[in-house]
């Protein structure tokens, strides 16, 4: 099929104008995604105490914990109280309740011995949430945006490409002018990449606007504000509310037994212990049992062990199971590590296309480019480069910041915003765009390179030691592999010198053509 010239250009331009807007969160969304994939695996290199294994079965635990809750419930402990139950990656449990004053407090206990570590990081979950940009005030609804704004893009290219596909599909020409090296490098990625992208932007849409907007709007319409009803579709109603008669801590191995009772099938990892110290308290078991998409089950118990509510995987209406199904599809969570990579692997090729479309946007505009386009390439070095330099400074972080530091993973998030931040606006400011994402890019691949040695020293042990933590092992061999992506993308930078086989020459990208060099 082949587009009329006005079709074509309008296409074109909304294609070219949609990506060049979002690049810089769809960059960094996409290069989140990638880490927040294996943020479970995150956790023992994150919080080196929980690498070793534990000799403790699951009574013994359950009678750690139950020891924990009666030494503080009804004595000023918490009234609210999630427990992360002993996984493979993670072989002590973790607590995290609020204090008095509304602070959030987390610790690792050992199941054997009940020992206390403070938490020192939560690395991996902080990346899962960045992902969804939901740290950043409205940030849910923005990365809902993003996210369509990324369907717009998929979907222009694909109509654009119609009848050039199978020819374009594997065409690549690195020795012709540099418009047409990123040109052919950005339709390969966006071909090859087409179904994951759209099926990202799909489910992230539904994830984020729903959250953001959908929600709240549907309980003010169809249930006329009743909050209740609306969590009562999605299979999570709320608890009673404390009644004012004090009651001892509720008894853990009663609430998972009956749980399993419930839902035999399901494996359940975390306890939702509310109004502790209460007569109405209450357990919520989460778990997981798949049911093709759909996968989330929840037990409620109350504080005397009698069952209050079930939610099967999927829950009870078919807008929780469009939820779930999009969350468990957007995660991978539907198959094992294999996929992961796969999905991992797509989203660097898909960061990578968005940041060559923006080049071959500004390459068609080298030899008269205006003020906007000076500062979309000055955003490209600088927001795209710096989602790069702003991952490997939280992990640099996660490793230099001091263990007893008042809030240090606080100071590790501001790490990350800190990094992204000042390298935008280094963009702005520094002579030459290329130079900048040059310079961004290499200095991110080689401190992610340098991590696993890093770590090593400081936890004396071998680097890349298959014998030692598995977890450990594959996240030194992810961060090694991404920093030598980054530096990969640094060389091929400085290597590709703009030129055309006409004679003309062409300016570096975000200085105008008239002033060259």
């Amino acid at each position: 099929m082949k587009l009329r010239s006005d079709t074509y250009r309008l296409l074109w331009e909304a294609h070219a104008w949609a990506g060049a807007v979002a690049s810089v969160l769809l960059v960094g969304m996409f290069l989140l995604g990638v880490a927040s994939l294996f943020r479970h695996e995150l956790v023992p290199w994150q919080q080196p105490r929980l690498r070793a294994p534990v000799a403790a079965d699951e009574p013994r635990a359950l009678a750690t914990l139950q020891a924990w809750l009666d030494a503080r419930v009804g004595r000023d402990g918490p009234s609210t109280l999630d427990v992360d139950l002993p996984a493979p990656y993670a072989p002590w449990m973790r607590l995290e309740w609020r204090a008095a004053g509304g602070e959030k407090q987390a610790v690792w206990v050992e199941p054997a011995t009940g020992e206390e570590v403070p938490e020192r990081s939560d690395l991996g979950y902080f990346l899962f949430l960045a992902h969804f940009l939901y740290p950043l005030p409205g940030g849910m609804a923005l990365a809902g945006l993003v996210a369509v704004v990324l369907l717009l893009v998929v979907g222009t290219g694909l109509i654009i490409q119609l009848g050039r596909l199978r020819r374009e599909l594997v065409r690549f020409r690195p020795r012709e002018a540099l418009r047409t090296v990123w040109g052919d490098l950005h339709k390969v990625l966006g071909s090859v990449g087409t179904p994951f992208q759209a099926m990202m932007a799909w489910t992230a849409a539904i994830i984020c606007l729903n959250a953001a907007v959908l929600q709240p709007v549907v309980v003010r319409t169809a249930f006329q504000g009743d909050v209740d009803a609306g969590l009562q579709t999605l299979g999570y109603p709320r608890g009673a509310k404390p009644s004012g008669q004090a009651a001892p801590a509720p008894r853990v191995a009663a609430i998972l037994a009956r749980a399993r009772e419930a839902l035999p099938d399901a494996r359940h990892y975390r306890f939702s212990l509310r109004n502790l110290g209460d007569a109405s308290a209450y357990a919520d078991v989460r778990g997981s049992a798949r049911d093709g998409l759909a996968e989330f089950t929840t037990v409620r118990v109350s504080g005397d062990g009698q069952l209050l509510h079930v939610r099967r995987a999927g829950g009870p209406s078919a807008s929780a199971k469009l939820l779930e199904g999009a969350y468990v599809l957007h995660s991978g969570l539907y198959s094992g590590m294999g996929l992961r990579l796969a999905y991992a692997l797509l989203g660097l090729f898909s960061a990578l296309c968005v940041v060559t479309g923006n080049l071959v946007w500004l390459e068609r505009r080298a030899r008269s480019m205006r003020r906007v386009d000076v500062a979309l390439a000055r955003l490209t070095a600088g927001g795209c480069g710096g989602a790069a330099f702003a991952i490997a400074a939280v992990f640099l972080a996660n490793q230099l910041l001091p263990d007893a530091l008042p809030h240090r993973v606080d100071w590790e998030h501001r790490v990350f915003f800190g990094a992204w931040c000042s390298s935008v606006l280094g963009g702005l400011v520094y002579p030459r765009a290329r130079g900048w994402a040059r310079w961004l890019l290499g200095l991110s691949g080689g401190v992610l390179v340098v991590l696993p040695w890093l770590d090593a020293w400081r936890n004396l042990r071998r680097v890349f030691d298959p014998a030692g933590s598995p977890f450990v092992f594959f996240v030194d061999l992810g961060l090694a592999a991404l920093g030598a992506a980054f530096l990969l993308s640094a060389w091929a930078i400085g290597r590709i010198a703009p030129h055309d086989p006409g004679g003309a020459r062409v300016a570096p990208l975000g200085v105008p053509a008239h002033e060259g060099r």
